[in-house]
């Protein structure tokens, strides 16, 4: 299964190298540095939630969230899977972006950026959510498209940023901002 999981990887790597074009590659690399760190998240979401009272309750989720998603993504599976990336057998000439040095399973940009999205779905009117879903996944897309993650990486961070985003949203409801 392992064998054919790589497979795959390899031949989106490959169609991704084959759609680069020099608008798409600044574009994408936009995207990149918004998810990086969860930049976008903080500035789109948690600064305009904290200082609205309507959505104080969400920044708090918001955070926590996202900060459980970091200590679960990068500090726990990334460093104990340790998976090298795809820009490892890339050369510097052909990056878009600068290789990161840190392992690539799950994709962090994804975790985060869905783990926000999640948020928001469960919290936020449409008008809220459905940019972040579009944003989220440009992102998540960006990171396969620079060649810095397989779509494995991308799709496990999808599914660590929603599970962790749900778990700290319906924990924080039942628990915390009881109705």
């Amino acid at each position: 299964m392992f064998h054919k999981l790589r497979e795959m990887d390899e031949r989106v790597l490959k169609r991704m190298s084959e759609i680069h074009r020099p608008v798409l590659d600044r574009i994408m690399v936009l995207f990149t540095y918004a998810g990086t760190g969860g930049f976008i998240w903080l500035v789109a979401f948690v600064i305009p939630f904290l200082i609205t009272r309507r959505y104080r309750e969400t920044n708090v989720i918001l955070t926590t969230a996202l900060g459980v998603n970091y200590l679960i993504g990068e500090v726990l599976i990334k460093k104990s899977v340790g998976r090298d990336r795809p820009s490892t057998w890339i050369s510097d000439e052909d990056m878009k972006i600068n290789k990161p040095k840190d392992h690539s399973f799950p994709s962090g940009h994804s975790a985060s950026s869905f783990c926000a999205f999640t948020v928001t779905a469960w919290c936020c009117p449409p008008w809220i959510w459905i940019p972040a879903l579009l944003l989220a996944c440009a992102i998540a897309f960006s990171r396969m498209y620079l060649r810095v993650h397989y779509l494995t990486d991308v799709l496990g961070g999808i599914v660590l940023g929603i599970i962790d985003g749900s778990l700290v949203t319906l924990i924080f409801k039942a628990f915390i901002f009881k109705g």
